[in-house]
């Protein structure tokens, strides 16, 4: 009955949500923007809350996201970008987008450059090579179920992602939207806001979450129905490749109601990841964009722009939307 009665209410917020952004998407919003990002907002990934605050949700897949990062941060002129990216990996993605420019105005293939993305192989090698330390960090830093996280979710992703390089290469290049905001903010001058949890705060939240015995065993034994075939997969998830090309699942993926579906699916098997993974970082992303708003709603030289992952679109726009109505 409890379960019955959470999902009940999750699926209020996400209709209520859905409403929300149907009302009130700013008129300006579809005729001043260009193509692509009207089209973005008319698929509703593109939303804006507040009249000085655009919040885009994007997939990490593709180039299409950075593509819109781009164009709104170029038409709306923010004075601060709010990117889901933790303060550590800002100088890094700076240092790794300044050697592409360079690269780029070379015209010369820089080892370093295209080392970050690399052959198929070399990325499969990579991930491999990444398992003693990511194990060695979770364990150090939430015991047990820190070391649980760091194996099976944060390098089972990278494992997955790594199998699936080549293809995107040859099928579906990707551009990173994070790198390619913080490009874009850089280029006007805008302040850069990242307010990520790093990789340790990350850790040690996920073991408070699941701390207790039961968490680890309801978590397995979800993962054990979903295997054999008595429990829905994550939505997100790519069907077989001869099922669904990398295109389709792309284009599957850049879906807001396919990101609302991925996070019930999170939030049934296992309330206490979703938390640290979703929803506290939702939390962090939609106080970084009152701080830069700074009370300043009427002073239209006060605009921001908000880049996170699709999933933390509604949490997000719901708590600006909160805060504006109290």
């Amino acid at each position: 009955m409890m379960r019955g009665s959470r999902v009940a209410q999750a699926l209020l917020f996400i209709f209520n949500i859905a409403i929300g952004h149907a009302l009130s998407l700013n008129n300006n919003l579809q005729t001043a923007l260009p193509p692509q990002l009207r089209e973005a907002s008319a698929r509703g990934l593109l939303v804006q809350p507040r009249p000085n605050a655009y919040i885009l949700g994007t997939v990490h897949i593709g180039s299409e996201s950075a593509d819109e990062a781009r164009l709104l941060i170029d038409a709306v002129r923010p004075t601060a970008v709010v990117v889901e990216v933790s303060p550590s990996r800002v100088p890094l993605i700076r240092k790794r987008n300044a050697a592409s420019e360079r690269n780029a105005l070379s015209k010369q293939e820089d080892v370093e450059v295209q080392g970050s993305d690399g052959s198929g192989s070399g990325k499969i090698w990579a991930a491999l090579g990444s398992l003693p330390a990511l194990a060695q960090k979770g364990w150090y830093t939430g015991g047990f179920a820190g070391l649980a996280f760091s194996i099976v979710i944060l390098w089972g992703s990278l494992l997955k992602r790594s199998l699936t390089v080549k293809e995107e290469e040859t099928s579906l290049p990707r551009s990173d939207e994070f790198a390619a905001t913080i490009a874009a903010a850089d280029a006007i001058n805008a302040t850069v806001l990242a307010p990520d949890v790093e990789i340790d705060e990350l850790l040690a939240s996920v073991a408070r979450s699941m701390s207790s015995p039961i968490d680890w065993i309801s978590l397995g034994t979800n993962i054990a129905r979903e295997s054999v075939g008595f429990r829905e997969p994550d939505p997100i998830r790519r069907r077989r490749r001869e099922e669904e090309s990398i295109v389709e699942w792309a284009n599957r993926r850049r879906n807001i109601d396919t990101a609302r579906a991925s996070r019930l699916h999170g939030e049934g098997m296992a309330p206490g990841i979703s938390r640290a993974m979703v929803e506290e970082r939702d939390e962090r992303f939609a106080r970084s964009c009152l701080e830069a708003l700074g009370g300043n709603e009427d002073d239209d030289a006060t605009v921001i722009v908000c880049v996170v992952g699709l999933v933390h679109l509604d949490g997000v726009v719901e708590r600006l939307k909160r805060v504006e109505s109290k």
